[in-house]
Formats: C-alpha cells, sequence, structure tokens
C-alpha cells in the first residue's frame, strides 16, 4: 500500500509537468504545421513572381529589370503578399541544361536572360505562444525560378513568288550538271509550300538529339527528308531527291544548311522552310562546284526565252539576236538560323541571320538592229557615202551582292490566353555593287568597258569615220541599317501559315536606277578623216547613252534580279523570312540552387 501511494504521490507530482510537456509539443507541432503553411504561402507568392517575371526576360520580352521587378511584385501582391518589397529579391539569368541534362540557373546580364529568379526571404516567430525569449524568430527563406523563352525559324529571303521563267530550273541544272533540267512547276509549289519539322527528322533517322542531328551528313538527311515528304512519287520529294545528286555535297553536314543557336535541344518543336533549306542546299553545291573548277564561278545556260522583258526589245526591231553567258559564285551560303533573342556569353546577339555572298558575271553580246540607227542618219548621208553598221556589242557586268546580316533582337511571347507574339530583326544590307567587268578566280573585277563598233562611214570605199562605244558603268547602292517589326503574329497556326516577310523598307532597287555610264568614246582611236562629220558624232552621243542604259538596265531587270532574287540576296537590301516560332513550355523551379 504503501508503494501504491508512493506512485500516486509521484503521478500528482509529475502530472503538471506532463500537461506542460504535451501543451509545448501540441504548441510545437502546430507552430511547425504553421511554419510549414506560411513557406508554402510563401512559395506561392515566389512562384507567381518568377512566372511573371520571366515575361520581361530577354528571350521573351525586353531584359529590363525594373520592368521584371514591377511585374514580379504585381504578381506577388495578387498570389497574396502584403509585406515590404524590399523581402523579394530578384535575380536575372538563364535556366539551360548542364553536361548532365539538368536545367540549372545561372546569374547573368538582363541582355543574356531567359529566366528569372525571385526570392522571399522573412523572419516568422517560431510559436505565437512561447515567449520569443525563449525562441527567436527563425529565418524562412524560399525562391523559385522561372523560364520564358521563344525560338524563331529565319531565314534570308528566297521565294519562288519572284523566280519566273525557269531561272531557278537552269540553277539547278547547272548543280546538278544538266543542261536541259527541267523543273516542274508543281514540285516548286509544292516545295514552297511545305514546312519540315525537326522532331520528324529526328523520328525518322533514330536520333536522340538534335546535337546529333546536326551533325549527320547531309546527303543523309535529304535522304530522310524524302521519306517524310512521302517518298520519290510526291513532286517535292522527287525534287528533293534530283538534289541528292547535286555535286559538292558529300563531306557537308546538317549543320552547314541549318543552324540551331541557344540550347539545341529547344529546337525539337520547330519547323523550318523546305524551300530556303534547299536553297542552301544548292547554293553550298556551287559553292563547292566553284572552288573546285579553280574559278570560283559555276557557269549557268540561260536561254534569253527565260527573260521576258528583253522579248520586247527584239521583237520591236530594237535589238537583233543575243546571246547571254551567266557565271554565278557563291562564297558563304546562307543557312536557314532556329534560336531566341538575346544576347550570347560574348554579349553579342546570340541569332544572326546572313544572306548569301553572291558574284554575278553577266557577259551579253547582241546585234544591234540596222533600223534602229540606220533610219537615223539615213537622211543625213549622200549616195556616194557607204554606211556600215556592225552587228555586235558587248556588255560584261559584274554583280556583287549579298553579306548582308541581320540580329533577332525582340520577342514577345504569347501569355495566358493570347495566342500572338511580336518578333523584332534588326538589318544590316550590305552595299551591292554593279560594274562593267568580269570575275576573276580570287573575287576581284577585272574592268571592261562596255565596247561596240557602232558604225562605219566611206566615201567611195575610203574610210571616213569608224565609231565605236567604250563605256564603264560603276554603281554602289548603299541599304541603311534597318529595324523591322513583325506584331500579333499566331503563335499556333494549322499548316504553317504564319510565315511572315519582315519586308524591305527600301523601293525596289530597280525603280530609280540611275547607270552611271562613265567615260563614254565616240572612236575607235582613229582620227577622223573629215571633220564636217564632227557634227554627227555629237548627234550620236545621247543617242548610244540610251542605248547602253537600256540594255544594261532591261539585262539586269529581266535576268539578273530574278536570278537574284532566286538565291535569297538583291540589291534592294536584306530581306529576312520568318517561317514561324516555337514558344517553349515554361520552366518553373524551386527552391534552384544558385550558380555563380
Amino acid at each position: 500500500m504503501n508503494n501504491r501511494n508512493r506512485q500516486k504521490g509521484v503521478l500528482i507530482f509529475l502530472m503538471p509537468f506532463i500537461l506542460v510537456a504535451i501543451a509545448v509539443v501540441a504548441t510545437l507541432a502546430m507552430d511547425a504545421t504553421r511554419l510549414y503553411s506560411v513557406r508554402d504561402d510563401m512559395q506561392s507568392v515566389v512562384n507567381a513572381a518568377a512566372t511573371a517575371a520571366a515575361d520581361e526576360a530577354m528571350a521573351c520580352g525586353v531584359g529590363d529589370v525594373s520592368m521584371m521587378r514591377a511585374r514580379a511584385l504585381a504578381a506577388a501582391k495578387q498570389a497574396g503578399f502584403d509585406g515590404d518589397s524590399d523581402e523579394l529579391e530578384l535575380i536575372v539569368g538563364v535556366i539551360d541544361p548542364n553536361e548532365s541534362g539538368e536545367l540549372e540557373f545561372s546569374e547573368t546580364p538582363p541582355k543574356q536572360s531567359n529566366a528569372a529568379v525571385v526570392r522571399y526571404t522573412r523572419k516568422e516567430r517560431v510559436s505565437w505562444l512561447l515567449p520569443e525569449t525563449i525562441f527567436e524568430p527563425v529565418e524562412i527563406s524560399v525562391n523559385a525560378a522561372a523560364r520564358k523563352e521563344l525560338y524563331a525559324t529565319l531565314s534570308a529571303n528566297s521565294s519562288t513568288v519572284k523566280v519566273t521563267n525557269g531561272l531557278l530550273g537552269n540553277l539547278l541544272g547547272g548543280v546538278l550538271g544538266q543542261s536541259n533540267y527541267s523543273l516542274d512547276p508543281t514540285s516548286l509549289t509544292s516545295l514552297e509550300s511545305t514546312l519540315m519539322g525537326v522532331g520528324d527528322l529526328l523520328s525518322n533517322l533514330g536520333v536522340n538529339s538534335v546535337t546529333a542531328l546536326l551533325d549527320r551528313p547531309l546527303i543523309e538527311v535529304l535522304d530522310a527528308v524524302v521519306d517524310v515528304v512521302g517518298g520519290v512519287t510526291t513532286p517535292v520529294g522527287g525534287l528533293v531527291d534530283d538534289i541528292t545528286g547535286a555535286a559538292g555535297l558529300t563531306g557537308l553536314k546538317l549543320s552547314s544548311v541549318l543552324e540551331v543557336k541557344g540550347n539545341k535541344e529547344a529546337a525539337r518543336g520547330a519547323e523550318f522552310p523546305l524551300y530556303d533549306f534547299i536553297m542552301s542546299v544548292v547554293l553550298n553545291s556551287a559553292h563547292q562546284i566553284g572552288k573546285a573548277s579553280g574559278t570560283g564561278l559555276l557557269g549557268l545556260d540561260i536561254d534569253t526565252a527565260d527573260a521576258p522583258a528583253l522579248k520586247p526589245l527584239l521583237d520591236n526591231g530594237l535589238l537583233g539576236d543575243l546571246d547571254l553567258a551567266l557565271k554565278l559564285g557563291v562564297d558563304n551560303p546562307a543557312p536557314v538560323v532556329i534560336g531566341p533573342a538575346r544576347y550570347g556569353s560574348d554579349n553579342q546577339w546570340m541569332t544572326e541571320i546572313h544572306s548569301s555572298d553572291v558574284s554575278l558575271e553577266a557577259l551579253v553580246d547582241l546585234e544591234l538592229s540596222i533600223g534602229f540607227i540606220g533610219d537615223l542618219i539615213s537622211g543625213l548621208t549622200l549616195g556616194l557615202v557607204q554606211v556600215e553598221l556592225l552587228d555586235s556589242i558587248r556588255v560584261p557586268l559584274a554583280v556583287k551582292v549579298g553579306g548582308g546580316r541581320a540580329e533577332f533582337v525582340g520577342a514577345s511571347c504569347a501569355r495566358g490566353k493570347n495566342n500572338e507574339i511580336d518578333i523584332e530583326v534588326l538589318a544590316h544590307p550590305s552595299v551591292a555593287s554593279i560594274e562593267t567587268g568580269t570575275i576573276q578566280s580570287d573575287g576581284e573585277v577585272a574592268r571592261e568597258p562596255i565596247h561596240a563598233t557602232i558604225l562605219k562611214l566611206a566615201l567611195l570605199s575610203q574610210p571616213l569615220l569608224n565609231v565605236c562605244v567604250d563605256a564603264d558603268l560603276g554603281v554602289n547602292i548603299p541599304v541603311a541599317e534597318q529595324t523591322h517589326s513583325l506584331t500579333g503574329v499566331p503563335l499556333y497556326c494549322p499548316d504553317g501559315q504564319c510565315a511572315k516577310k519582315l519586308a524591305n523598307s527600301q523601293p525596289t532597287w530597280i525603280q530609280g536606277l540611275d547607270l552611271d555610264i562613265q567615260n563614254l568614246a565616240l572612236d575607235c582611236g582613229e582620227p577622223s578623216a573629215l571633220s564636217i562629220l564632227n557634227p554627227l558624232i555629237k548627234l550620236l552621243e545621247p543617242v548610244v547613252e540610251v542605248l547602253v542604259n537600256l540594255v544594261t538596265t532591261v539585262l539586269l531587270q529581266g535576268i539578273v534580279s530574278p536570278l537574284l532574287m532566286a538565291l535569297g540576296v538583291d540589291l534592294s537590301g536584306l530581306e529576312i523570312t520568318m517561317t514561324g516560332a516555337d514558344q517553349l513550355s515554361t520552366q518553373l523551379i524551386e527552391n534552384v540552387e544558385l550558380k555563380n
């Protein structure tokens, strides 16, 4: 009995302490639950704030820290944040996969950013029931990183809309070694309207990564393209199959015609225009053929029937028979480019597009119609004076264009229910030039004047006067730097109908082109036997100058310009096409490890 009494006494003595302990544990459990709830609420705040801030990261907005901070604070307040704005810390940077493929955040300057981290730190009492003197407040810190980025597909403009009368077929025949190559208009139309998905090529080739895909042989990828579009029996499949036989493609990789900037694996969902892709293949082939020839040029067989602009002159008796020889030189062939609108680690815009450097030599030999000049002078000559018109004029033109570049400098991503995006491209066109001469193997132009013997005058078979033309042409066409913007472009649209051209703001180059005919000379280095005929020479000067201008302008307009447009360049400068855009899904990482 005494032992029982003692035990009861102990329990009675300990009961207050037990009850206090239970109360403390219960209180701490409730406080722990409350702290976890506070932490969850804080996490919700930073999640919303980081997602909103990422809307203004450079890859999806303007890269302005103050705007990112303002958007973060507004979103945080909507998520229940009622603290001081200083409690929210904004860190700007990029989220990209590391060597192991895991996403990680790195702090960068705003212009390089595709993500934002918001960190929320506050002190919270351990318990509202227990005194702070016993349990000091604890510091709770949470963060969230959000990435938003848009990848656009861009290329130097090359559109079949501008390619007429078989000029592109002649070019394809040149790289295929088939002078009589015929390009089916149906194949061409199918080619222009077809988009090729990066993911489709990955699946067809059984490749696991975009990096590995870009390293595959170009010939192998072209075979895969044929399979993806339905085989050689389809119009576009048959055309692409023909291209696989182009010279100079052996040894080239896909990266020669398709570039991916930034995180290459982010381009899995991107599509690119098959027309521009094939044109890049053709230009690479022409470049290789030119190098192998030792001249740097590829000869093209162009029939004057391919140039309707010359037909009125031939039909109206202004010109006689015309022979045209074209040679093409391609340096630095332009690829299709997929990438984001932000700076790289070198503080240069990551996604840059360039046009091909193209040199085009056009050598024209044509007959002058007797009626054009003979009728002019018939009333000024006597029966004893014989008039002999020679049958040729030689126009050697060297046109150099291309080398312009453009940078993808701005993107505004689709947000919420808004399915539209904006993009901005800064274009730096190059200076185009037209000269009289021929292009040498080193790319330099050997000056050669336009030359023709217009007429000979003789009196009783004794030479009186030979009239020749020697004229130099030199035109440089500078094009100013331009910023092009596209607004309200649908992000998702059927059948790739989102292609947009960032149209050149300059007038078409041929309009108002003032051909600077220099050093016009109307003699053949022989003195005139009769000075009385000097007025006739003066009379002919403006007529001959008009003739030279007319022939040269029509040649440039009817042959040179359409062919350059087929190659994605023109004397008006640089024109860029955006085929479409792929906006990556928003990446949100809670409590990310911050890498310096």
